[in-house]
Order: structure tokens, then C-alpha cells, then sequence
């Protein structure tokens, strides 16, 4: 059971456990660190977070005063409060939390008052485990002090006065034997952990509001344990409570009968293991029988046969192989399970064995929880028969005349069955999809044939045939859902298509600029770009756009007012040494520091007034839809392009001389004002 007492979030054994409204439990300076306050900013220096060690344990140990009502019964971690409506003439709305505590094992949030981490309620039946399994296994303390990137030293010393265990050199350092501290009582680190248990031990037993008592009764309504002061004085008198030992046994003994079956299971598993193990010499065996017998029908055939047989044993044995394989990792999946399930029956059983019923109650739930769960877990993941079958469905064909002997082969006999898409590892990024499939489990497949449509729910398309499992579509339209299907086949036949899985790219699109010449420089990854010549450059996008509306930016990070800029689209095949838009298959907007006017083919139309200057801001936004392309400088529109009549695929572009220095911006969605906007645009 050592991965049940080391903490998620430290790695290390748990010291000074608290409990979470999740039911996970962490180390309480842990708990310090991932302490923020409700409104989600991190918590400044003032609230002194951080701090960690035994001191904590005494420090924090006084605040809590049935912090056990802060957890929500379910596991949603809302805070809720215990006080009886007796009292107070009906439940009052819960306080609103301070601080949030972020569990590190699976993200919820555990709210709590203004104690902080310090009010959470102590894990003491994990803490009193932990502190056996160090003692009986000897496991060295780890220094409190040693910060760095490593792991913290050994302890050497304890301070009964500081509560802190302290390495050498943190001894040395931080607690030296001179002025106030040389009356401090160091002693060995076995001595302070007997010290340190000692004074738990002294405050467990007694009530939180009444700490001259102990506690004897259990109240089923805020499920605390409480003392006879709390139940005649106190908020409890009017709630339901019974014995505290009355109640530990019963639910001592409820856990008990939960592990039992626990256990049964875990013992069915174990034979099952040894099954499997045992089927797997049997697959051995009967591979030796199918041998022996296709060896003796190929001996008795013409001399032409030996050749063939050596290939048809080498088939035999990599099936036998393959399912030797199956099993065995079958074997592992279900050894893994039961170690885990093994570890968790013994973390219980060390549990049941705490004398303090009040350290018991407080965590009986949260043991019931984590038993039914893994009996659950067993009824639906731990299938009581093996992944494959030990026979073999194979016949050999010894009646074939002597002309056919170099197609002798195994007969199959049915096609394969039809394979499965696995959707945790198909995914969609930009305009590629990846679609990953898992043949029938009892199939024999020779290759797969994978098709998806248009994108527009019209007709499948064949885009792959072959053996891989996996396939990386590129080049899709943007913002459309696409439908991908496979089937497999074998020497028999085909198997039928599988259900289709829908898969939806990006709706905005994600680019670099790229160009190989020289003169143009492109840093961050295609980013940013630059130009070291006098002449026009242009630079290309990485992704072609089919279908949907973009938008991209531009900013001018340096502009001397005398260069030439030009923004917009080009087809792949563009001329990369003039002004974008000179060429048929490039349209663009030129400006400079004082007007600007659209371009295509070399002619010039649209000429507007006003520049652009260091430090603005260019977009550009292509609408399909519209088969238009608009500009905009500094959120007002520039000019507009008509692209009626233009097919195919375009990518976005811009050409730039000396003394420009621009910043790219993709994966933009279009302003609403300019979608809203529809001009009137010449046709280009």
C-alpha cells in the first residue's frame, strides 16, 4: 500500500494529512500551497502560505472546531453548514467561502472559512498508518527545512520546542545551538516522532468545544463526534446521537463485510490469473498438434512441398505468438488491478485496526466509498474470460493438385468482422483530422480501406487502403464536420463499413509566413518577418483556405513611411519577387504612410486616402460566403475586394521591402461589427 500514504501533490509520505470535500486527502503544508482565495487570484504574501512542518500540525491543530460541517456530505465540494435549525429557527444560507483548496488528483475545489488550509479536518486514521509504516519499515525522516531542486536530506535531529526535524546543515543554520535556541531539547528523530505522537494521542479523544471533555456520543446529523456537554448544552441536543462506540463497531463491522467480498473477489481473481496462465501452455500445446499434423500431410507430398511447409510453420508460430502475447498482457492487466485492489484491502485493514473511534468515524465513509468503488470497478472492467481463444481455426488443404503448391496457404473462413473506431485517439486540429481504428478482436484482417465525405454530409470518398490502424488527413476545409468510416478485408472478402465518426476542424485557421528567399527573415516560428532588400519579397501562409470566413492581423512593429506594403491572398504558384497583387493569381491592398489603393493582375482600383505608421494595426478578413476580402487599419475598413467567380484554394500572403518589421496574429474569430458590415465591393 506505499502509493496509498504518499501525498499527489509532494510525492512524499503524508505529514499532517487533511481531508478534502473530494475525499483525497494531502499534506497540510500542500494544502497551504494550493490554497487560494475564493475568487481564484493567488494569494499574496500577507496570508502566509507556505509554511509547513510538525509546527503546522500544533498551529492549525487549535482552529479546528468542527470543520467537518465546511465538506459537503456528497463529493461535489460545496460548503454547507451542520448548525441544527433548532437553534437558529431554520438552516441559515452557508457562509460564503474564503479560500479554495484545489485537490491535485483530480481538480475539485474544496471551499473553507477564513482558517484556510489550517481549518481543514485532520486525515489522523491515514496519519497513524503512515507513522506505523515508517516505524516498522525504517524509513528516514525527511528534513523539513531543505529547500532546492532536490530532494530534501535525511533528518538527524528533532526540536521538541520548534516541532521541526532538521538535517545537519539545516541544523546548523537555521537552529543554532547559541542565544535563545540553546535551551531548546534536541532529540533523535525516532525520540521526536514518539514525541510528536505522544501529544496527538493527548488531543485526540477530546471535544473541539469542550476540550476538558471526551468524546462519547456520535451525532448521525453532522456526523461529529461529540461530548455530553454538546449534547445537553451545546448546538447537538436536539440532533440524532447515539453511542460513539455503538456506532464505530456497527460501521467497523459494515466496512469489515465490504472488504470481505472485496477480498473474495480479489481471491476469484487470482485463479483467474492462473488460468489464463495456464491457457497459455495450452496454446503451446495445441500449436504442437497443429504442427504435428500439417508437418505429416506436407511430408507426404511431393519434394516440391518443402520449400512451402517452412513458411506455413513461420505463420503458425507468429499467431501463436500473437496470442501467447494477448494473454500475457491480459495477465498483466489483471495482476496490476489485483495489486492495486490488494493495496487498498490492506490500507483498510491497517484503518480498522485504529483504537480512536472518533479518528475512525471520520473517515469510515470515505473508506466505504473507495471499497465499493473498486467493487465496481470489478463487475465492469475485470471480464472473467480470456481476450483470445486457445484454439486454432485452421485447416490445411492437402487435397490441392501439385500445380497449386506455391499458392498452398491456410483456408480462412470467413472475412473478418467489422473493425471499431477508437475515439480517444481521433482527434481534429486546424484543417487535418487523425483517425485511429482496432480491428475485430477475432478477425483475421489483410488491410484496411478508410473513406469520409466532403465535409458537407454529401458522399464517401476512398482515402486510404492499407495495413496501418491510423491515418492523418490534411489539406480539409475549415469549420466543417467530416464523416470518416472504415471497413477491413482479407483474402475471403470485406467486412462492412463501421459506424461513422464525425470529426469537426478548427473554424478559425492557425499559420505561420513562409519564404525560402534569402532576403526575407522569419523569426518565432514564422511570426514575425522582416525584409533586408529594396526590391518587393512576398511571403506565403503555410495553410490554404477553401471554405468559411477568417480573419488574420498584422502588426507594424517598425515602418519608416517610405516602404511599400501589401496585404492579402495569392495562389501557391504566385511570383515571390514582385508587389502582391501585380500577378493573376494574387489580390492585395498597398499602402503607405499616406494612402492606399487595391490591386490585381497590375492593375490599381479603390485608391482611398490614409496611411498606416509604426505601432497599428492591419486585418484581414476573408468571407467565403461573401467571396469577399476585406481590409481593415486600426478597426476601420480600408477597402474591399470582390472574389466572385474565384475557386480553388488561396492562401493568405503580404509582400514587404526594407524597413518593414510586421507581427502576425492567426486563429482570430472576426470581429462582430465586421460581419455585421456587408459593402458593396468592385468587382476585381
Amino acid at each position: 500500500m506505499e502509493d496509498e500514504l504518499r501525498c499527489g501533490q509532494c510525492g512524499g509520505y503524508y505529514h499532517v494529512p487533511v481531508l478534502l470535500a473530494c475525499r483525497h486527502a494531502v499534506c497540510l503544508a500542500c494544502a497551504r500551497e494550493l490554497q487560494k482565495p475564493a475568487g481564484g487570484v493567488p494569494r499574496g504574501e500577507e496570508d502566509g502560505g507556505g509554511g509547513g512542518g510538525a509546527g503546522g500540525e500544533e498551529a492549525g491543530e487549535g482552529a479546528e472546531v468542527d470543520k467537518l460541517s465546511v465538506l459537503s456530505d456528497a463529493d461535489s465540494g460545496v460548503s454547507c453548514s451542520s448548525r441544527p435549525a433548532s437553534l437558529v429557527g431554520g438552516d441559515p444560507p452557508p457562509p460564503p467561502p474564503v479560500y479554495t483548496v484545489t485537490c491535485p488528483a483530480c481538480g475539485a475545489a474544496t471551499p473553507t472559512d477564513e482558517a484556510g488550509a489550517a481549518g481543514l479536518p485532520r486525515y489522523r486514521v491515514l496519519a497513524a498508518v503512515v507513522d506505523k509504516h515508517l516505524e516498522r519499515y525504517q524509513v528516514a525522516e525527511p528534513c523539513q527545512l531543505c529547500e532546492g531542486q532536490g530532494a530534501p536530506r535525511p533528518a538527524q535531529l528533532f526540536c521538541d520546542q520548534c516541532l521541526v526535524f532538521y538535517c545537519g546543515p539545516c541544523r546548523d543554520s537555521c537552529h543554532p545551538a547559541r542565544g535563545p535556541l540553546a535551551a531548546h531539547w534536541l532529540v533523535s528523530v525516532g525520540e521526536g516522532r514518539a514525541l510528536l505522537r505522544a501529544r496527538r494521542r493527548e488531543r485526540e479523544g477530546r471535544c473541539a468545544h469542550h476540550p476538558g471533555e471526551h468524546v462519547s456520543m456520535f451525532c448521525l446529523t453532522c456526523r461529529l463526534p461529540v461530548c455530553v456537554l454538546c449534547l445537553h448544552h451545546g448546538r447537538h441536543h436536539a440532533h440524532d446521537v447515539h453511542a460513539l462506540n455503538a456506532v464505530t463497531k456497527t460501521r467497523k463491522t459494515e466496512l469489515s463485510q465490504a472488504l470481505q467480498q472485496l477480498s473474495e473477489k480479489a481471491r476469484a481473481a487470482t485463479d483467474f490469473i492462473h488460468t489464463l496462465k495456464t491457457m497459455s501452455e495450452d496454446v503451446q500445446g495445441r500449436c504442437r498438434e497443429v504442427e504435428g499434423v500439417m508437418v505429416a500431410q506436407i511430408d507426404a507430398l511431393v519434394e516440391a512441398l518443402q520449400q512451402r511447409r517452412g513458411d506455413l510453420i513461420n505463420w503458425v508460430r507468429r499467431q501463436r505468438d500473437g496470442k501467447v502475447h494477448a494473454l500475457r498482457e491480459q495477465v498483466t492487466d489483471y495482476t496490476h488491478t489485483l495489486q492495486s485492489t490488494t493495496a487498498t484491502i490492506h490500507f483498510c485493514i491497517e484503518a480498522l485496526k485504529e483504537s480512536d473511534p472518533a479518528s475512525f468515524m471520520e473517515t469510515q465513509e470515505v473508506l466505504e466509498e473507495r471499497v465499493h468503488g473498486l467493487r465496481q470497478g470489478w463487475d465492469q472492467s475485470m471480464a472473467p474470460e480470456p481476450r483470445v481463444a486457445p484454439t486454432f481455426n485452421l485447416t490445411l488443404d492437402d487435397k490441392t493438385l501439385l500445380a497449386a503448391i506455391q499458392q498452398l496457404t491456410f483456408i480462412q473462413h470467413k472475412p473478418p468482422g467489422t473493425p471499431s473506431m477508437i475515439p480517444e485517439e481521433c482527434s481534429a486540429e486546424n484543417n487535418s483530422v487523425t483517425i485511429a481504428w482496432a480491428p475485430h478482436p477475432t478477425s483475421l484482417v489483410t488491410g484496411y480501406t478508410l473513406q469520409i465525405d466532403d465535409g458537407s454530409n454529401g458522399p464517401f470518398r476512398e482515402v486510404y487502403t492499407g495495413e496501418e490502424r491510423v491515418c492523418t488527413i490534411d489539406g480539409l476545409h475549415f469549420d466543417s464536420i467530416y464523416r470518416a468510416r472504415v471497413r477491413a478485408f482479407n483474402n475471403t472478402g470485406t467486412s462492412a463499413y463501421c459506424e461513422p465518426l464525425c470529426l469537426q476542424t478548427a473554424q478559425v485557421a492557425w499559420f505561420t509566413l513562409d519564404s525560402d528567399h534569402p532576403d526575407v527573415s522569419l523569426v518565432e516560428g514564422g511570426g514575425t518577418i522582416a525584409c533586408d532588400s529594396y526590391e518587393h519579397r512576398v511571403a506565403v501562409g503555410s495553410v490554404g483556405l477553401s471554405r468559411g470566413t477568417h480573419y488574420w492581423e498584422f502588426k507594424i512593429e517598425r515602418y519608416d513611411g517610405n516602404a511599400d506594403i501589401a496585404f492579402g491572398l495569392a495562389r501557391p504558384d504566385v511570383c515571390r519577387e514582385v508587389i502582391l497583387g501585380k500577378c493573376g493569381g494574387s489580390w492585395s491592398m498597398y499602402i503607405d504612410g499616406e494612402r492606399s489603393w487595391l490591386m490585381h493582375r497590375g492593375e490599381h482600383f479603390s485608391r482611398a486616402s490614409g496611411g498606416v505608421r509604426a505601432g497599428d494595426t492591419v486585418g484581414v478578413m476573408l468571407n467565403f460566403t461573401q467571396r469577399t476580402l476585406n481590409f481593415y487599419v486600426a478597426g476601420e475598413l480600408q477597402g474591399s475586394i470582390s472574389l466572385a467567380g474565384v475557386v480553388g484554394v488561396l492562401y493568405p500572403a503580404i509582400s514587404l521591402n526594407r524597413s518593414v518589421v510586421l507581427t502576425l496574429r492567426t486563429g482570430l474569430h472576426p470581429p462582430k461589427q465586421y460581419l455585421a458590415a456587408a459593402p458593396d465591393v468592385p468587382q476585381a
